[in-house]
């Protein structure tokens, strides 16, 4: 409970000064130890500072004691040397001494911050040796790319690249007995025939052919879809061979 409050507001209430409601208000509120909002607090201290302060202020004045003039006694040589005495005495008492706290300033910090990363030196000697290690890497796989590698002889030896293959059909979709026209081309020099065969979706072979190599290394075929494993609707694949390399295509057949 707030004890000055009320007993401004008993003050105030005997004076009939300010509003009573107010007032018996804000005296239960402090009696039921209950928040007082800044409003209140404002208005109690308001009407304290004109209408109660001032009597305060006159009681004072008139409670004071007569002053009185100190009459000077003679000097008593002896009780000045005593009274020097004793001031050397104090003066020789040590005074407390006061531990303040150390400041921190921000130069401390920065030197211990620069302190803590001394090894950066390090880490960059490492960076520079990893980076030499990875351009090695790259070097090598550059190299293994372009298919060179070192003999003992110590002479470059390049690997055989893959020919260009090429196989393609007159449509991607075909009924029973259309004609299916098949031609292609590769990049070897060498002559010879090429494999031809279709599969269905089983990978089941329902036709083969082989096929001689132009001098240009062109082929072309004709053959009519339909026929024993031709029974049903589907995917087909045509594949050729030509010595190691392969390709293959797809395309739709619709049965009867």
């Amino acid at each position: 409970m707030d004890y000055f409050i009320v007993e401004d507001v008993n003050e105030l209430l005997k004076l009939k000064k300010g509003d009573s409601s107010r007032l018996n208000n804000i005296k239960e509120a402090c009696e039921s130890n209950e928040i007082i909002s800044i409003s209140d607090r404002k208005y109690i201290e308001r009407l304290s500072s004109q209408y109660l302060r001032p009597t305060l202020q006159k009681k004072s004045k008139t409670q004071d004691k007569p002053k009185f003039i100190p009459i000077e006694e003679p000097k008593d040589l002896s009780r000045e040397e005593n009274t020097d005495f004793e001031t050397n005495q104090i003066s020789k008492i040590e005074k407390p001494q006061i531990y303040e706290k150390p400041l921190i300033s921000e130069n401390s910090n920065e030197e211990k911050i620069s302190k803590e990363f001394n090894f950066k030196p390090n880490k960059k000697i490492l960076l520079a040796i990893a980076s030499i290690i990875l351009a090695f890497i790259l070097i090598g796989v550059i190299i293994g790319n372009d298919g060179i590698q070192l003999s003992n002889n110590s002479e470059p030896i390049q690997n055989n690249t893959l020919p260009d293959f090429s196989l393609q059909i007159d449509n991607s979709k075909y009924d029973a007995s259309d004609i299916i026209s098949i031609s292609g081309k590769t990049s070897s020099t060498s002559t010879g025939t090429v494999r031809l065969f279709i599969e269905n979706e089983k990978n089941k072979l329902i036709w083969e052919e082989n096929v001689n190599l132009k001098n240009n290394g062109e082929f072309s075929t004709l053959l009519i879809a339909g026929g024993i494993g031709w029974e049903n609707s589907g995917k087909y694949f045509l594949n050729v061979e030509h010595n190691d390399f392969t390709k293959k295509i797809s395309f739709d057949f619709i049965g009867k």
